[in-house]
């Protein structure tokens, strides 16, 4: 019996992984359309009423989130505005928190920017309160999903040169 070269070997485990993996990936061919369309979207306005406020955001944030507004003690802060990727639960992805802004006195933030340096930066200030926004600095999926390329999209365009990102209070 000839045995088969190691290469060929390779090529054909490559080509049968994919469909011996335990789980239904993610549909990539979705991902070419949401990145077109998304990057064309212009930037939107998200109202956040116990702010009395709005935050610009870019346009591939457009129905990417979910907002939860809540009083929130993390760090000294006293309100919490978390922006959740909204992933396709059908296909058994979670929700993961992207963004948040979070509201402090000027006192609180002073202790809590001495003592964490890098934890969030500063948004707006308005009278005695500093309105800071922390992000993730990865995907929390899987590396070449639907789900990463979307999240990536979306935290570039938040920090990105030409970002619209902004606090605008009523």
């Amino acid at each position: 019996m000839r045995r088969t070269p190691r290469p060929t070997s390779l090529l054909i485990l490559a080509a049968l992984l994919p469909a011996l993996a335990c789980g239904a990936p993610e549909p990539k061919a979705e991902v070419a359309v949401a990145a077109v369309s998304a990057a064309e979207l212009p930037p939107f306005q998200q109202e956040i009423a116990s702010l009395n406020a709005e935050v610009t955001l870019p346009g591939v944030w457009k129905y990417g989130y979910r907002m939860i507004d809540r009083p929130d003690t993390t760090y000294g802060a006293h309100r919490a505005v978390e922006f959740i990727y909204t992933a396709d639960s059908a296909a058994g992805v979670p929700p993961r928190l992207l963004l948040a802004i979070r509201a402090y006195k000027k006192g609180a933030w002073d202790k809590v920017r001495v003592s964490q340096k890098d934890l969030a930066k500063v948004l707006a200030e308005r009278g005695d309160e500093v309105y800071t926004y922390s992000i993730v600095t990865s995907s929390p999926y899987p590396v070449g999903t639907a789900s990463t390329i979307r999240v990536d999209q979306m935290m570039m365009a938040l920090i990105g040169e030409r970002t619209p990102f902004k606090l605008t209070f009523k």
